[in-house]
C-alpha cells in the first residue's frame, strides 16, 4: 500500500487487525507481502505492534515506545468476540468511582490473563450468554467498542464480586448511577441464576428505589430471586458483616452501614 494510502488508514483507524489491514490493501490476511509491510510500518515508527496480529496507529512526532493506546479500545480487539464487561465496563459507561489497570473482557476462549506492554487484560466465561439484549458499543478514539449494557454490568458485577474491585469500590461506583432498567436488571440476575447476587443487587436497588424511580414490580422479581436463607455477600464474613433486612444476605459491614446511613 503506498505511503499516501497508508496514512489515511492508520489515522482512522487507531487500532486494528492484521485482517483489517490486509483487507485495506487488497490482499489475504496470510499473504507475506502484508507481514513485510506491517514490519515496515512499525519499524519507520507508523504504528505500534499491541500483541500478535494486533496493531495500534502512532501519531505524527509521538514516540511509538512511550504511545498510550485506549486500553478498552485495545482489550476489545484482543480476541474476535470480546466484550468489556465487568468493572472495566462500569469504566466505559463513566461510572467507575476508580480507574483499574486490568481490563476484564468476556470471551467464551479461555479464561486467563495476558499482559499487553501498556496493561493487563483478563479474560472472563460469561455468566450466561451475551444475547442481544446484553450488548450495546461505545466509542473509544473513534472505534465502537462492544461492552455489555449497564442493567447486564449490574448483574454480572453482584455475580462476580471479585472482579468489581472490591465491596465498597462496587457499591461506590453504583450509588453514580444515574439511569437504570431495573426490570431488565431483574431478567440479567435470573438469568445468571445465582440468589446471592439477587438478594444483594435487590439490597442494593432498594436503596436507589427514588432517585431510579425503580417499579415495585422489579422489586418484586428480584426479591423472589433472593436466598430462603440467609447468606453471606459481597465478601462478607462471619462476625464482620451486617443483615439486609428482607432480602436474606449479609452485607460487609463497610458496606451496610453506609447504605442503611444514606436510606
Amino acid at each position: 500500500m503506498p505511503r499516501n494510502l497508508s496514512a489515511p488508514f492508520f489515522s482512522a483507524t487507531p487500532v486494528f487487525r492484521r485482517q483489517d489491514y490486509a483487507r485495506a490493501v487488497g490482499r489475504r490476511t496470510e499473504d507475506k507481502t502484508v507481514t513485510a509491510m506491517l514490519a515496515q510500518h512499525v519499524r519507520a515508527g507508523n504504528i505500534k505492534r499491541l500483541a500478535r496480529g494486533l496493531y495500534a496507529s502512532v501519531p505524527k512526532h509521538a514516540d511509538p515506545k512511550t504511545w498510550w493506546v485506549d486500553r478498552l479500545l485495545v482489550a476489545s480487539r484482543l480476541r474476535p468476540d470480546g466484550v468489556i464487561g465487568y468493572h472495566s465496563a462500569l469504566e466505559a459507561h463513566g461510572y467507575a468511582h476508580t480507574a483499574e489497570f486490568d481490563v476484564q473482557v468476556i470471551s467464551s476462549g479461555e479464561p486467563g490473563a495476558f499482559a499487553t506492554a501498556d496493561f493487563t487484560c483478563r479474560f472472563v466465561r460469561p455468566a450466561a450468554p451475551l444475547g442481544p439484549d446484553s450488548l450495546t458499543t461505545v466509542d473509544r478514539v473513534g472505534q465502537h467498542v462492544p461492552v455489555t449494557t449497564l442493567e447486564r454490568t449490574v448483574a454480572d458485577l453482584f455475580d462476580r464480586p471479585d472482579l468489581a474491585g472490591g465491596a465498597e469500590e462496587l457499591i461506590n461506583s453504583l450509588d453514580l448511577v444515574v439511569r437504570l432498567d431495573a426490570e431488565a436488571l431483574a431478567r440479567h440476575l435470573a438469568a445468571n441464576g445465582n440468589a446471592t447476587a439477587a438478594g444483594a443487587a435487590g439490597w442494593w436497588l432498594e436503596r436507589r428505589r427514588e432517585a431510579l424511580r425503580v417499579p415495585e414490580g422489579a422489586l418484586e422479581a428480584i426479591h423472589a430471586l433472593a436466598p430462603r436463607q440467609t447468606r453471606y455477600a459481597l465478601g462478607a464474613t462471619a462476625g464482620e458483616g451486617r443483615a439486609a433486612a428482607g432480602w436474606n444476605v449479609v452485607l460487609p459491614a463497610v458496606v451496610a452501614n453506609a447504605g442503611f446511613e444514606g436510606a
